[in-house]
């Protein structure tokens, strides 16, 4: 069950190989190759974000049992969100340990 102010992110949202219709919401200059829930939950918790996964496909690629990530975050919009934890995902596969 989704919580009061949270929302559904598919790892699909973030994928640098989709196009927009496939599925896409962030440019593809910050987007990364086949992201994975779990570093989507990762970058989620590293912006203070509550998150966690559920089992699931992603509508457009049903035979894909990839999850969904469940993030409650009151105060801001999706679109933001999505925004923000795109940026974190892309400089935590950018920078070099």
């Amino acid at each position: 069950m989704l919580p009061k102010g949270g929302y559904i992110l598919w790892p699909a949202y973030f994928d640098k190989n989709l196009s927009k219709s496939q599925g896409r919401r962030i440019p593809r200059k910050i987007a990364v190759p086949d992201p994975r829930a779990k570093e989507v939950v990762e970058a989620s918790k590293r912006l203070g974000f509550e998150a966690y996964i559920e089992e699931g496909a992603y509508p457009r690629r049903w035979w894909k049992k990839e999850g969904k990530v469940i993030v409650r975050a009151q105060g801001i919009s999706k679109s933001e969100l999505i925004k923000k934890i795109a940026l974190e995902l892309f400089n935590m596969r950018n920078t070099k340990p």
